[in-house]
């Protein structure tokens, strides 16, 4: 099943180090979700909320089972992985992401997390060293 990747994991640096490689992917996007700040953290968190509106990410696919073993490494307990339906170019489908369970609601704040931020701020320092190796 494809990701969909709406966080850091959307940034080829990030991807690359964490899976050793940059899948095949297109834009797309999810609704009924919500992309918040998680408190004290540069990365966010995806929260299902009734009326929310759209969260813009990455689908990626042709994960491999590794790949997804390094992914769910990488995101470790945090979250959970859920089934979500995806709206891309190729149209609507079923893909995986990772989402913060409601019992961990209390992590995220009410901001909404910004990619663009993220790019100029805090990419650099997600550096392959700070990341899971691609051999684990």
């Amino acid at each position: 099943m494809p990701l969909f990747a709406y966080g850091t994991l959307m940034f080829a640096p990030v991807i690359r180090a964490v899976i050793g490689r940059v899948p095949e992917s297109c834009p797309a996007a999810i609704h009924g979700y919500r992309r918040l700040e998680v408190l004290g953290e540069t990365f966010p968190g995806l929260v299902r909320e009734d009326g929310a509106g759209e969260v813009k990410g990455i689908l990626y696919s042709k994960i491999s089972e590794p790949e997804w073993h390094r992914l769910t490494l990488f995101e470790d307990d945090f979250y959970e992985l859920e089934v979500v339906s995806v709206v891309s170019p190729g149209g609507e489908t079923p893909a995986l992401a990772f989402v913060v369970p409601p019992s961990r609601r209390s992590i995220l704040s009410e901001k909404p997390w910004d990619a663009d931020f993220f790019r100029e701020k805090d990419l650099a320092r997600f550096s392959p060293n700070t990341l899971p190796s691609s051999s684990d």
